[in-house]
């Protein structure tokens, strides 16, 4: 009797175990699984590319006096935000013209894009909208300031120009920038936008009327 007792706590036991254990087997399991998809997960997150922020000025003038010179200009003006290589930048500006004809043109860094005159001397191949920063060159004759050459910081300002009364004598800056300038005129309005590379996405962008 004392035999049969023991016999049938034993396999008591034994039974209210193996609910216990695979419970717990179910727990390893399930933590494994987790740890494996949050290592995944982890691994696409940190290879994505982060895209900088940053806020900007842009402003696009057609045929003003300055210094007794008919001048047009584009300028890019960062406010605030990240420190920015614009080899790692794309601008790309779009527009409608009175025909309803599309325009957009895309500039990419160190690209000749402008070929600048410089007295008599043979033009240059240069890169615009290039760094208005005379404490470090010229455009056309430093390639320092050359779109894709330059970092952009708070305070920074890109310029892309032309002279309206010597404009058949050379590729402008400006008309490396906006395609068909010659169809533009005050009051139209063009949309500017600025495109990480690595990322591919766009960190800047509106709609900058032509005064």
């Amino acid at each position: 009797m004392i035999h049969m007792k023991q016999r049938k706590t034993f396999l008591d036991n034994n039974l209210a175990a193996s609910p216990v254990i695979g419970v717990m087997l179910m727990v390893v399991v399930t933590v494994i699984l987790a740890a494996a998809v949050s290592s995944y997960s982890g691994g696409l997150v940190s290879g994505t590319k982060t895209a900088p922020s940053a806020t900007f000025e842009v402003q696009i003038k057609k045929g003003v006096d300055i210094g007794g010179e008919n001048i047009s200009f584009m300028k890019i003006k960062e406010i605030t935000g990240d420190s920015i290589d614009t080899k790692d930048l794309k601008i790309i500006t779009s527009y409608t013209g009175g025909n309803n004809d599309f325009y957009l043109n895309e500039v990419y860094p160190n690209v000749g894009n402008t070929d600048v005159v410089n007295g008599n001397t043979p033009s240059i191949t240069s890169v615009s909208p290039y760094w208005s920063n005379p404490a470090i060159g010229d455009f056309g004759q430093d390639e320092e300031v050359n779109f894709g050459n330059y970092i952009l910081r708070p305070g920074v300002v890109m310029i892309a120009d032309c002279n309206e009364n010597d404009v058949s004598s050379y590729d402008t800056g400006i008309e490396a920038v906006i395609s068909g300038w010659e169809n533009i005129s005050s009051g139209d309005f063009i949309t500017v936008s600025l495109v990480d590379i690595p990322s591919g996405k766009v960190i800047f962008e509106s709609d900058v009327e032509v005064v």
